[in-house]
């Protein structure tokens, strides 16, 4: 069964994992599921449905790993692709032989208009710092710089000239990448770099074992690989911190993990593989609130569309996505109800946030984790009446108020949630 689907429609190609015909998500490791992109590609292109042309778009949801892949089946076809970014509301050009559509321009979703959008103001440094840490090409997200994915874009692209200006992108056998990158960045870094390197393998934090990294195989020219082979690297054995942030429903859980995960981000001691997965089925993703802030009518519509049952195959699959997980820092959200299919996503937990209106529904939540053997961080209740976050305790629990988490609005900078990221950063590199 196929793990990830593609449809052409003019010149959009929608993508997405795949789903059963019972409308379940089909869990799938991502050798699996580059090896699926491969192939759809391949009969698209077979069948003449992919036949190349002046621009393509590419609108989905997709992995870092299957961005190298796909972009490398269709390159050659187009003399433009574009892949969407919900946060802009538009399609960010990747790839360009044209002079009507520049590298990193904007195609607005509704109009098509095509714009070019600078940065305002000079950056102090990159947005996407590309470097070698020994035999692997680490391509990360800076933390201190705060832009959007086009000009991302333009950074990978800048970094990469620099490389091979130095000599320092010389090209082989294997090119192994890691690091915290954005799949605009993936499309451009392997559409520059797929024609340096017999194989480019992406290392994927949920595979691997314990003191192992593996990498997945997403370009290749050589028999010596085949897309969706992984290789493995030894590498220093460390404990990983996974937090879990539950709670009951309504509280604004998305938000304050989103707004959590842009604090942690922005400080500068935040380690450079923190992780962040969502543990519910709703369409919440990362992606969710930026979108809701800036276009929240696509928002709406993207998440009908992304909305999955809460199913026990879905509690399995994500329990082994955070189990495999092996990130220094990993913080995941699950839905709110105590219920069979949560205990397993959060007995993967090694720590949890609860997050709650009521001291009677933090009684029930403490008790939940008390049977999970989780031991709680913090303890936060959301107000939306409030006007003013509120901490009460620092240790040896974070205890305290969250005021106002309201959809569209931007809670990274509120003093509890600043708290609390600097102490899953200083938990996690206690270990």
């Amino acid at each position: 069964m196929a793990t990830y689907s593609m449809q052409l429609v003019g010149d959009t190609l929608n993508v997405d994992f795949a789903k059963s015909d019972e409308d379940k998500p089909i869990p799938a490791d991502g050798d699996t599921v580059v090896r699926d992109v491969q192939r759809l590609v391949r009969q698209m292109i077979d069948s003449g449905e992919l036949a190349g042309g002046s621009l393509l778009k590419i609108q989905g949801r997709i992995s870092v790993a299957a961005s190298y892949t796909l972009s490398h089946e269709v390159a050659h076809l187009y003399r433009v692709i574009a892949v969407s970014d919900t946060r802009l509301g538009a399609y960010v050009v990747v790839h360009t032989t044209a002079a009507e559509y520049p590298l990193s321009c904007r195609v607005d979703f509704k109009s098509g208009e095509v714009t070019q959008v600078s940065c305002p103001t000079e950056l102090s440094a990159p947005s996407l710092l590309i470097r070698w840490h020994g035999d692997v090409l680490k391509a990360h997200i800076n933390n201190a710089v705060q832009v959007d994915g086009d000009q991302i874009v333009r950074d990978a692209k800048a970094q990469l000239n620099e490389l091979m200006a130095a000599g320092q992108l010389p090209g082989g056998k294997l090119l192994k990448v890691n690091g915290r990158s954005t799949v605009l960045a993936s499309f451009v870094m392997a559409l520059e770099l797929a024609h340096l390197y017999g194989a480019i393998a992406v290392f994927d934090p949920r595979l691997g074992a314990p003191g192992l990294d593996r990498y997945i195989v997403t370009i290749s020219h050589t028999p010596d690989y085949q897309v969706g082979d992984t290789i493995d690297v030894e590498r220093d054995r460390c404990q990983t911190v996974k937090v879990v942030l539950c709670g009951c429903p309504n509280t604004g859980k998305t938000i304050f993990r989103d707004g959590l995960k842009e604090a942690i981000l922005k400080r500068v001691d935040a380690p450079e593989d923190f992780y962040v997965i969502s543990g519910c089925p709703d369409g919440d993703g990362c992606w969710f609130t930026e979108t809701a802030q800036n276009y929240p009518e696509l928002a709406k519509q993207l998440k009908a569309e992304y909305k999955r049952q809460f199913t026990p195959e879905f509690a399995v699959a994500k329990a082994r996505d955070i189990q495999v997980t092996k990130n220094s820092l990993l913080l995941f959200d699950v839905g709110g109800k105590i219920s069979p299919e949560n205990e397993l996503i959060m007995s993967q937990a090694t720590h949890a946030v609860i997050l709650a209106k009521s001291e009677l529904d933090v009684a029930q939540w403490q008790a939940f984790c008390k049977k999970l053997n989780l031991p709680i961080i913090a303890i936060i209740y959301s107000d939306l009446e409030a006007t003013a976050d509120e901490i009460q305790t620092e240790s040896p629990q974070l205890i305290g108020t969250v005021h106002q988490l309201k959809r569209g609005e931007f809670v990274g900078n509120r003093p509890l949630i600043q708290a609390l990221a600097k102490r899953l950063i200083e938990l996690a590199k206690s270990q």
